[in-house]
């Protein structure tokens, strides 16, 4: 799949949404790395720019070609102000209403005593060489490159436009070709453009021909290659496609604060103010930055027709595309060409290492892994221009990475979707809908066989329920069996516990074992005494239906049992019927406590161990401990506690004050201090929430068992080595 989707993207990285963000993808870190670690310019070339301050003083342009040839006259006057070479990056291709004017502007040029490129452009509305409309009678000064048939015949063929005539003969031509992308910014410019069987410079390339003062017999053309140029320096190549132009390396703007280190730029205007007094009237030479430079003249101002998008800005002057390139070359600051294959191929074997991490490990491990795989991606396509000038292809690798991994995504969603469609199958058939649901969510299923695990047992049981079916009809029976259950059911699985199974009117369940629960001991017993607080109000229900039900519904009481510890889980039985259940002593002590209960006259009896789970994980529950006994069957003794209430809110009026005073008696008993034990239990009966003669079904708390004890173990001391256990008789 990788390799499919890979050659796939490869061979549509040229559609256009494609190619539009891989422009963008390069223009981005174009933008980054300018801000970021621009080295200054060569300080070869100079900007002189038609900006706002010129125009608002000589008006609206095109200026009178009378002032051009001013400031041409005036810098060609002395060396100490003379530049190297002036290119201009605009077209004289017209003649002006006044021959004169034209003669103005072209006399001061052939007096230079520099080097001076003029523009032209390339049409496709004609063939050959035209100028004012006419074929041109003469090239001039400038000479066309040297390049074999074949690789003429590669290059397009294009009409071109040139200068005047009263300026050929003092100057060379150059082409301004440009074209933009799609997005229009310019990222390539030709190094020589073709008209018949002649190939003239563009102006990139004529003016450093001009400043290494050497001729069109001076290059040499491989196209596909590099346009090499032998000076009197050293041989200089200039990399190109099969089309001849040069990919610009963009790193200067004009400066500003978001651009700090720019190209040097000098305002027409202000040079034309600082030369004319010293030209006109002999004032002290005026110091300018362009001797024995590259001066490019060019449109900066705003609303001029020579401004659009760059990769660094998102409005330009285009003259910038020209400098760029002349800095580029002559810093040999070249562009590195990468090939789109081996960073899509490495980074969709990236992605093949994200989907095992998705494979292996949780969802959140795979939400860190697949993005910081990107960021590596995008940080190290970014050094790589920034250490390396590397231009490597981004936007096709991403979009193939994030489509790979769409892909293994909805694969990984239907292969868990297939997982928890299995596991419904395979145990629903034999615990709770809830339960398969949260296995299902858990992501975990069940060692079959059966695992240790620490939980919290759970065991409740009507009390006296064999005398309802004396008072009840089956249906009815079974209809109040179903609303009781239910009820408690439902409390039971939103605190988290898993029902094991209903024996009659008893619930069986489990907190933690098939899923794992941190915190079992205290969600079983805020379940217990949430479900105390449910019965009450069922029972408040059935007595305001009048005589739906017989007075034993009204007075329906429930025991729990709650016992935790390390037990047995997993599937039990036979190949054929099996159950998902818990076995162990701490199950087996679970199910005493909720039948001792009955001799405390208490309705929710837990150990101590589940007590201090219950307490650590930060338990709000009320507990009483009532006695150490040791339940039949067993032969260590256990502390017990009565779970009196969900928080001591809950607490009954008088509730504390009974607390207090059996916890003082329960002391005295335990120091075999009896009449005092009696005393404090004797005060705290009356203040004990439930009642025997005031409830019904209740025969006993607490406070008057304890109290009947400590009168016959006055009768009949227990010795000193009395521990304090109570061994119980009776399940």
């Amino acid at each position: 799949m990788t390799l499919l989707l890979g050659l796939g993207l490869g061979l549509a990285s040229n559609f256009p949404p494609l190619r539009r963000l891989e422009w963008l993808a390069e223009d981005l870190r174009l933008r980054l790395r300018a801000r970021v670690d621009t080295p200054p310019p060569t300080g070869k070339i100079v900007l002189l720019a038609i900006d706002e301050k010129s125009l608002a003083t000589q008006g609206q342009w095109p200026f009178t070609r009378s002032v051009h040839g001013q400031i041409m006259e005036w810098l060609g006057k002395a060396p100490e102000v003379r530049p190297a070479v002036i290119s201009w990056d605009f077209v004289f291709t017209e003649e002006t209403y006044n021959p004169e004017l034209d003669q103005m502007f072209s006399e001061p040029l052939a007096k230079a005593g520099y080097p001076i490129v003029m523009g032209a452009f390339s049409t496709v509305a004609a063939k050959g060489i035209w100028t004012q409309g006419r074929p041109a009678p003469r090239l001039g000064l400038t000479k066309s490159l040297v390049l074999s048939p074949a690789m003429l015949a590669v290059l397009p063929d294009y009409g071109i436009q040139i200068p005047i005539v009263p300026l050929l003969d003092v100057t060379r031509f150059a082409l301004l070709d440009a074209d933009a992308d799609e997005d229009g910014v310019v990222r390539k410019v030709p190094l020589m453009v073709r008209t018949g069987d002649r190939v003239f410079p563009s102006l990139v390339l004529q003016t450093l021909l001009a400043y290494w003062r050497v001729g069109p017999e001076a290059v040499e053309v491989q196209l596909g290659d590099a346009v090499i140029v032998r000076t009197a320096e050293g041989e200089r190549r200039v990399p190109v496609d099969e089309r001849g132009c040069y990919r610009v390396n963009y790193r200067y703007e004009l400066p500003s604060k978001a651009f700090p280190v720019g190209i040097e730029a000098v305002s027409y205007q202000d040079t034309y103010d600082a030369l004319a007094p010293w030209a006109l009237f002999g004032d002290k030479r005026p110091e300018m930055p362009v001797a024995g430079k590259i001066v490019l003249v060019g449109e900066t101002a705003v609303g001029l027709t020579d401004i659009g998008p760059s990769p660094l800005r998102g409005e330009s002057p285009k003259v910038l595309v020209h400098l760029n390139a002349l800095e580029n070359i002559l810093r040999g600051d070249y562009l590195r060409s990468v090939p789109l294959w081996p960073g899509l191929m490495v980074l969709l074997l990236a992605g093949v290492g994200a989907s095992w991490v998705l494979d292996r490990y949780q969802f959140r491990v795979y939400l860190v892994v697949a993005p910081a795989l990107l960021v590596v991606a995008i940080t190290g396509a970014y050094f790589a221009l920034q250490l390396g000038n590397f231009m490597i292809p981004l936007a096709t690798p991403l979009v193939a990475f994030n489509l790979q991994q769409a892909v293994v995504a909805v694969l990984k969603i239907r292969e868990e979707q297939a997982q928890r469609e299995r596991i419904r199958r395979m145990f629903g058939a034999y615990v709770s809908p809830e339960l398969v649901r949260r296995m299902v969510e858990a992501r975990a299923e069940p060692q079959l066989g059966g695992h240790e695990d620490e939980i919290t047992a759970f065991f409740s049981d009507i009390q006296g329920f064999s005398a309802f079916s004396e008072v009840l009809t089956p249906v009815d029976l079974v209809e109040l069996l179903n609303e009781y259950l239910g009820a408690m059911t439902d409390i039971l699985q939103e605190r988290g516990g898993a029902l094991d199974k209903y024996i009659g009117d008893a619930i069986v369940a489990m907190f933690g074992g098939l899923v794992p629960l941190a915190d079992h001991a205290r969600k079983a017993c805020e379940t217990a005494a949430r479900m105390q607080l449910r019965q009450a109000e069922l029972r408040t229900q059935w007595q305001a239906q009048g005589d739906r039900w017989p007075p034993l519904v009204h007075a329906m009481r429930m025991r729990i049992g709650l016992n935790s510890g390390r037990v047995v889980v997993g599937n039990m039985g036979s190949r054929h019927r099996f159950n998902y259940t818990m076995m162990g002593d701490v199950v087996n002590l679970a199910a005493r406590c909720e039948s001792g209960a009955k001799p405390f006259g208490v309705y929710t009896l837990v150990t101590e161990e589940t007590v201090k789970a219950a307490q650590a994980a930060g338990c709000a529950c009320v507990f009483r401990a009532l006695d150490r006994i040791v339940v039949k069957g067993r032969t260590l003794p256990v502390e017990v506690y009565e779970l009196t209430a969900l928080s001591p809110a809950h607490l009954p009026e008088g509730g504390a004050r009974c607390l207090e005073l059996f916890a003082a008696g329960r002391a005295h008993y335990l120091r075999q201090e009896w009449a005092e034990a009696m005393r404090c239990f004797e005060e705290a009966a009356p203040l004990e929430p439930l009642q025997p003669e005031r409830d019904a079904g209740v025969e006993k708390n607490p406070s008057l068992l304890m109290r009947d004890r400590c009168e016959k173990l006055q009768a009949h001391p227990p010795g000193a080595d009395w521990d304090g256990v109570y061994r119980m008789t009776s399940k």
